[in-house]
């Protein structure tokens, strides 16, 4: 059989063979740092892989944090796992998030919920419909000034 050093390059069975072998073209192990790049690049595309079966921001880590918040709407729960998705993820990307963390109550989550919106809108990105919309109607009419200001910008 030819190796790599006949200028041609291996075909996938002979590269398995010789992982299985325990062997490397060339006949040596791979030293500690080729096996840990190599052990770091197959993780990379385990994540890379893991987040194309997911819609959700974040991968499969994003969208356990989301099922997360589904699962807390409606406890006292609510707003830690809010915070929680917030710090790991990011700004909830989809309307039914963004309802979920207005209904926290909390008005840092809805301040981050409605910023994110209004950068939405500003990128022409938005479509308020439904419950989010209503939810922000009634943001807009808020004995705070920030949250009442920023919802009846979105609602303009």
């Amino acid at each position: 059989m030819k190796m790599a050093s006949d200028d041609r390059k291996l075909t996938y069975s002979e590269r398995d063979r010789l992982r299985r072998e325990g062997g490397q073209a060339g006949g040596r192990r791979p030293s500690r740092r080729e096996e840990a790049d190599e052990e770091r690049r197959s993780y990379e595309a385990l994540v890379a892989a893991d987040a194309l079966f997911t819609d959700e921001k974040g991968g499969q880590e994003g969208k356990a944090l989301a099922d997360a918040v589904r699962a807390a709407h409606g406890t006292s729960d609510l707003p830690s796992a809010c915070r929680a998705y917030l710090e790991t993820v990011g700004r909830p990307a989809t309307a039914e998030l963004a309802s979920l963390f207005l209904d926290s109550g909390e008005k840092e989550l809805s301040l981050v919920v409605l910023d994110e919106l209004l950068r939405k809108k500003a990128a022409g990105d938005l479509e308020l419909d439904g419950g989010l919309k209503r939810q922000i109607r009634i943001l807009s009419e808020d004995f705070d000034d920030d949250l009442a200001s920023r919802a009846e910008d979105l609602l303009e």
